[in-house]
């Protein structure tokens, strides 16, 4: 039975029915519980940890916390938008944009999320559909007891002595999106000109030990003892560090990249008021504090909460990450479907 199902078979019967006919707008048996997404790995875990304790105090509702890639959240919306499978979904920039196109958000209602007044107005749709809630560092991500001289460029994946040791995770990820934008200019590319990104891949294949579904999977391939350099997410690399791993984040001389991550609520979804409340629990100090600390260090986007010890290494603040690399995903974003296919059927094939 799909989260989803579950949820109509509450709603279900002459009973329920009358009973949200006598409940107060707003608290009709229908937001009794809704239906959120997160990432797999570190963002599921931080988010079942610190965030839906917080709303699930704060409404006594129910919350499904389904694992979706943005890619395929868009895809599950658009395909169902009379009756989406999602109240508050997370995005990553390209998505967000992509799917603001699509008109599939909501927007938000400023007097249900009184914490969107703490966020600068860079961390705020200006269509008001959305906010963002983190935004987080690419790196070269490397194992130290093997390479004992920290990389230094996104093309050290690329020496011989790494042969079937590298790990890449596929352009469905926005963290694949990113670095391939990032290979494509280190050879005189850009958002707009990606073959030479896929020239130097058919080059690196020799190399390349595993192609990993998202960042996560590219995380536990260190596990696993399969790769010992990749790209990827700070927030993947420390909480491995702390169980042990053996694994670190390099800085490329060309600079971190950065993803930021979004929430908005879906139009028409089923628990609109339910959805506010999970954006305003996620943007609040209480969990933005503790997922900025240990092991996951995600950098928080309200001005009242300190970065992480670890995260302060790399940036102090808001300020100093928006100097790090950022990708045009609104370049990038109008053939990224056909830049996945062509991925998919020249390199992951």
């Amino acid at each position: 039975m799909t989260a989803r199902t579950s949820r109509r078979a509450v709603l279900q019967g002459g009973a329920a029915a009358l009973a949200a006919a006598c409940l107060p707008a707003g608290v009709r048996a229908a937001e009794s519980q809704m239906v959120a997404t997160t990432y797999p790995g570190a963002w599921e875990e931080a988010q079942r940890a610190f965030l839906l304790p917080v709303v699930k105090r704060d409404t006594k509702a129910e919350i499904t916390l389904t694992v979706s890639q943005a890619v395929d959240t868009l895809a599950k919306i658009t395909a169902a938008r009379n009756d989406p499978p999602f109240d508050a979904i997370i995005m990553d920039e390209g998505p967000y944009l992509a799917a603001r196109e699509l008109d599939v958000f909501a927007p938000l209602p400023r007097d249900k999320i009184p914490n969107l007044a703490e966020l600068p107005p860079e961390f705020i749709d200006p269509h008001g559909t959305g906010a963002f809630l983190s935004a987080q560092i690419v790196g070269i991500a490397y194992n130290p007891a093997r390479i004992k001289t920290p990389p230094t460029s996104w093309l050290d994946l690329w020496k011989p002595d790494y042969k079937g040791r590298v790990g890449l995770t596929g352009m469905g990820s926005s963290l694949g999106t990113a670095w391939m934008v990032e290979i494509a200019k280190l050879h005189g590319g850009s958002e707009t000109d990606m073959e030479p990104a896929f020239v130097a891949l058919r080059t690196l294949l020799p190399n390349v030990g595993a192609i990993a579904a998202n960042p996560g999977a590219l995380g536990t391939l260190f596990q696993q003892g399969q790769i010992d350099i990749t790209f990827n997410f700070l927030y993947v690399v420390l909480p491995l560090q702390a169980r042990g791993v053996e694994i670190a984040l390099a800085k490329p001389h060309s600079g971190y990249v950065v993803v930021r991550n979004s929430l908005h609520i879906v139009k028409r979804c089923r628990a609109p008021e339910l959805a506010a409340a999970y954006i305003n629990a996620a943007l609040g100090t209480e969990v933005q504090s503790r997922m900025a600390e240990a092991p996951y260090f995600f950098a928080p986007t309200n001005p009242k909460v300190k970065f992480g010890s670890e995260l302060g290494k790399i940036a102090k603040d808001n300020a100093a990450l928006a100097a790090m690399t950022n990708t045009d995903w609104a370049k990038i974003n109008p053939q990224r479907a056909a830049l996945i296919d062509r991925f998919n059927r020249e390199i992951k094939a």
